[in-house]
């Protein structure tokens, strides 16, 4: 990796961690002053450790297993996570005659919210039975006091504390060279820093296990990487598709332009390309979601439980086939990453063998003419707007645009390229479209497709000899079929994990 590589990558993982410049700076001292041992074996261990406690409060961060009424287990296994972290924390400590500067002073205040903690759990063992209430109300005492915390308050999932921890000195080694779309490398770098983390805390975890009274810490992190895989499908299946389609785009968008024979915009192609990379990533969530569920699913051993080593291997096993799939994913979004788009000489070859500019732009010119007879019908200013299922095609004309729209435009040398791109963007807005961003969308298609009408007027005759009407609209309907099969399997997918209303999905 080149000096300017270096300083982009780092740029953009300073941007990804949660602290401020100064909260970062402090950290960065406190982590230089600490040993190699400390930062492996205490350090990391310590915020994997509060992430789990944050995790394991929340039921739904637990294996999908019987109902339980007694919750002494969950509450001994948050005991003894308690004092695991003291013993990180002494290790941490580093003796000091002065007052405490930061991130010391907030070690300290963590090791006194930990030493409370502990004992008001060791006092609740001592009664018969805990129920959930009670369980959880324990754990809100001390979590309490934590999000207080100034430098260990645990981040949110697919946010990071510990970036230099997780990709050390050479950085992340993603393949970001040559990337033009800024969210693109947003979410590759936060996927490949969420599975890097998800497959090192199952490492400590693993480790665990080997250790006495491990095997309950064990499932209090395990809880951690659960929630954190569960946020990872979730923004792999809503965000990140979209995100790595942006950098598609922004590749076709540098397509040199030329002659109208050497610029066909290759309809098919960035449409098969598309639902490559949308089901390439689909699967790796997919993939990751259904191999928790099925192997992290090994339910807390009661108290009463004398038997530990089989709980232990299936527990183990699970871990170990997990990180397996998480290490597999990292290589898979690796090679979406960077999977070579389309560059000038490969827009060539495709000549021979696809549809021409001069069928792409009869083709679109459609699309385009489809859109503005479905607005001329639409009525955004009645308060149901937002409810008609009719609104779909403001979405799929979007989606559509992204394929073709950037390319044609400059291809055909369109002089309001940044207009058009600018009124159809605003199409995309999540709080909705009104009838003013509507209607000056209409007006820009329609300068728009006046264009591409002009563009097939004065075609050369030598394009428009092997021109076939019929093979096109065969052609066309074809591409119009795999979108409409895209969007409703990424839909679908997406409402599985809560993205919106399954049966919205469905119906869309």
């Amino acid at each position: 990796m080149d000096s300017a590589s270096r300083r982009a990558d780092e740029g953009l993982l300073a941007w990804i961690e949660r602290w401020s410049p100064a909260d970062g700076e402090s950290w960065s001292l406190w982590r230089r002053s600490l040993s190699a041992r400390q930062l492996s074996d205490a350090l990391f261990p310590l915020q994997s450790a509060l992430s789990g406690l944050l995790a394991f409060r929340h039921l739904e961060n637990h294996p999908l297993a019987t109902s339980m009424v007694d919750f002494r287990p969950h509450l001994a296994s948050v005991h003894l996570t308690y004092g695991w972290a003291l013993e990180l924390i002494e290790t941490l400590r580093q003796p000091s005659g002065q007052e405490l500067s930061e991130p010391e002073a907030s070690l300290l205040e963590l090791e006194r919210s930990l030493a409370d903690a502990r004992h008001v759990s060791e006092r609740l063992l001592d009664l018969p039975h805990v129920d959930a209430a009670a369980f959880q109300a324990s754990s809100d005492l001390f979590l309490r006091d934590l999000s207080r915390n100034a430098f260990f308050r645990p981040p949110e999932p697919l946010e990071f504390s510990n970036v230099a921890a997780l990709v050390g000195p050479e950085g992340l080694a993603s393949p970001f060279d040559g990337w033009r779309s800024d969210s693109a490398k947003t979410a590759t770098a936060i996927a490949f820093l969420t599975l890097l983390r998800s497959h090192r805390c199952l490492g400590v975890a693993d480790r665990q296990i080997g250790e006495a009274e491990g095997l309950a810490r064990a499932h209090v992190l395990v809880a951690g990487v659960r929630r954190d895989l569960r946020a990872l499908t979730h923004f792999l299946l809503v965000q990140g598709v979209e995100s790595f389609a942006d950098e598609l785009e922004a590749r076709l968008l540098t397509v040199d332009a030329g002659d109208i024979s050497g610029v066909r915009a290759d309809m098919t192609n960035a449409s098969n390309e598309l639902k490559e990379l949308r089901d390439a990533v689909e699967t790796v969530a997919m993939e990751i979601h259904g191999k928790v569920r099925a192997q992290l699913d090994e339910p807390l051993p009661s108290m009463t439980d004398g038997a530990i080593a089989l709980p232990s291997e299936r527990l183990r096993n699970g871990i170990r086939e997990v990180r397996t799939t998480l290490k597999d994913a990292a290589k898979r979004l690796r090679h979406v990453a960077e999977l070579d788009r389309v560059d000038g000489e490969t827009a060539r070859e495709s000549e021979r063998v696809r549809v021409d500019l001069t069928q792409d732009t009869w083709a679109f010119r459609l699309i385009v003419r489809a859109f503005l007879a479905k607005a001329a019908v639409a009525a955004p200013g009645r308060d149901d707007w937002h409810e008609e299922p009719s609104v779909a095609f403001i979405g799929e004309f979007v989606r559509h645009f992204r394929v073709f729209g950037p390319r044609l435009a400059k291809g055909t040398s369109y002089p309001h390229r940044g207009a058009l791109t600018r009124a159809v963007s605003a199409l995309s807005r999540r709080d909705g479209v009104d009838a003013e961003t509507l209607d000056h969308a209409v007006r820009e298609c329609e300068r728009f497709a006046e264009h591409l009408e002009g563009v097939l007027g004065q075609a050369p005759q030598s394009l428009l000899a092997p021109f076939d009407k019929q093979q096109a609209a065969i052609e066309l309907r074809g591409y119009l079929a795999a979108a409409s099969e895209r969007t409703a399997s990424s839909q679908g997918a997406a409402g599985a994990f809560g993205a919106f209303d399954p049966s919205r999905a469905k119906a869309g």
